[in-house]
């Protein structure tokens, strides 16, 4: 019995699945070039310009093999690799699918759309051994569908996968009957996650946001018609009513703006001279030249934007931003504080963190150490939503911090989805002293049955926005006095945050109303 155990084992290791394909992956069917845009095959015109081997300093090995005739791309050791068409950028957003043929002998990979955003993995059920034809619904693949540029595949243990027919594509429309939108813009902008196949959208407009959005849109087919209706103010509603050439088939696509952002402006900075002084983002300060605000390496985006007339970064956050100023790399031993200010309008905290980071690298070519910020609910300054939040900490706040000769780099992790930040920069003073610590604000009662008294113990307090605990504004106080009395009687019992502006500075104070 134990013989015949081990020749039916040995039969099974000579006869298990080929390690490689014998067969070439299936033909896609014929498909008309305005339904399709292949990156990678020979069933159709592939655009032009793409590297099937960029270098991304992967360990995977990338060749092109003949499979039955068919050429196929092949990927040995595999961890990640990549296709890359960012000279062509393509408009997938008439699009249902993506199609992809893969073969594997033992991965379990993760196909990625790479265009602006984050990035948005994808799992490959495969069977190893054999083709796989899958087709993915384009809807959700990536940030925006209007500018794609890259595949990625990740997820690899050091096999080895196959892979052909890359390509996009949707059904055909009977002639005359096509109703679909190929764009849908906000002021000029194509609303991000548009697809011809979603037709309800939710636009956020800054608060800051003076007139009226104006909605603008190119049906698929230039004989269909098109009907837009403006909203007449923020929050509203806008739609677009497309009819097919032969009045078939009507469809709507609705667009809902709805306020979001920061509702004032971050404080402003007080003066300083420039030697005391490194600014990587204000209006207040000369800032250094940055080379990229989003590193080729993180996995966020950001937008440049005024709230109220000041500059001020929009983060949409996948894990982390990396901001690099490697060319501008500078000396921060003298410098002692830190100061950021960000807004989030997230309510759920549960688990949230604003992490910072600063890269010192020794006068090398890579990192040899970091300093490190945490910021949560439970630190000074916690995440409040809502309102501005100052981060001004000494650098004996920040973990490891030992030695900051050599900053090249800066980074900021979070979950809290978007994120706006301004006034990164830093500063010198009083060792363990910060604007905070000079801004010591004193509030009474609190808890309060009625009115919160607040002095600001000689500091000219030029502003107080109140909030309620789901950062909705409630008050705004412009006292240029010492001292400020906010007046509760209206409110409903709860916690409350009052942003206190100094000549001074600015905090954060939480307010009880019993």
């Amino acid at each position: 019995m134990k013989k015949i155990i081990l020749l039916f084992s040995l039969s099974c290791l000579n006869f298990g699945f080929s390690q490689t394909p014998t067969t070439a992956a299936p033909t896609p069917p014929a498909r008309s070039a305005a339904n399709v845009v292949s990156i990678y095959g020979s069933a159709y015109t592939n655009v032009s310009g793409v590297n099937t081997n960029p270098n991304w300093g992967q360990n995977t090995v990338t060749t092109e093999v003949a499979i039955a005739g068919n050429n196929t791309l092949q990927y040995a050791n595999f961890n990640y690799q990549g296709t890359d068409w960012a000279s062509t950028p393509q408009n997938i957003s008439t699009m249902e699918y993506l199609h992809v043929d893969i073969w594997t002998n033992s991965e379990a990979p993760r196909v990625f759309v790479i265009s602006t955003g984050p990035e948005v993995p994808h799992a490959i059920s495969s069977v190893p051994g054999s083709w796989q034809s899958l087709d993915i619904p384009v809807t959700g693949i990536t940030g925006s569908l209007s500018n794609t540029i890259q595949f990625k595949f990740d997820n690899g243990t050091g096999g080895t996968i196959f892979l052909d027919n890359l390509y996009f594509w949707k059904t055909a429309t009977v002639a005359g009957a096509d109703a679909f939108l190929s764009d849908l813009q906000v002021n000029g902008t194509t609303v991000n996650g548009f697809s011809a196949t979603t037709y309800a959208y939710t636009v956020g407009i800054p608060a800051g946001f003076t007139g009226v959005p104006q909605l603008s849109a190119v049906t698929n087919d230039s004989n269909a018609t098109k009907v837009i209706t403006q909203a007449t103010g923020v929050p509203g509603t806008a739609t677009v009513v497309v009819t097919s050439q032969n009045s078939s088939v009507t469809k709507t696509y609705t667009v809902n703006y709805v306020v979001m952002g920061p509702t004032f402006a971050a404080p402003t900075p007080p003066s300083r001279n420039a030697s005391d002084v490194i600014s990587l983002f204000s209006n207040a300060y000369t800032n250094i030249p940055i080379d990229s605000w989003s590193a080729t390496w993180d996995d966020s985006s950001y937008t440049d934007m005024q709230v109220f007339g000041n500059d001020t970064k929009k983060i949409d956050f996948g894990n982390f931003l990396g901001v690099e100023f490697i060319t501008n790399r500078f000396d921060a031993s003298s410098f002692t504080n830190f100061h950021m200010d960000f807004w989030t309008d997230n309510t759920d905290l549960i688990g949230k963190v604003f992490n910072s980071k600063f890269s010192q690298w020794g006068g090398g070519t890579s990192e040899v150490s970091a300093l490190e910020l945490n910021i949560n609910t439970g630190t000074t300054p916690a995440i409040v939503p809502g309102t501005w939040v100052s981060i001004d900490v000494p650098f004996s706040s920040w973990t490891n911090n030992t030695t900051r000769t050599d900053l090249t780099q800066f980074i900021i992790t979070s979950n809290l989805g978007t994120v706006y930040v301004d006034n990164i920069y830093l500063y010198k003073g009083t060792v363990g002293t910060s604007q905070f610590d000079i801004a010591k604000f004193v509030v009474y009662p609190n808890p309060a049955h009625n009115d919160w008294k607040i002095d600001g113990n000689q500091n000219i307090i030029t502003s107080v926005v109140l909030t309620d605990i789901l950062g909705q504004q409630v008050q705004v106080l412009n006292p240029n006095s010492t001292n400020v009395t906010i007046n509760g009687s209206e409110l409903a019992n709860g916690v409350y945050y009052a942003t206190v502006t100094s000549d001074n500075g600015s905090k954060v104070l939480k307010l009880v109303k019993n």
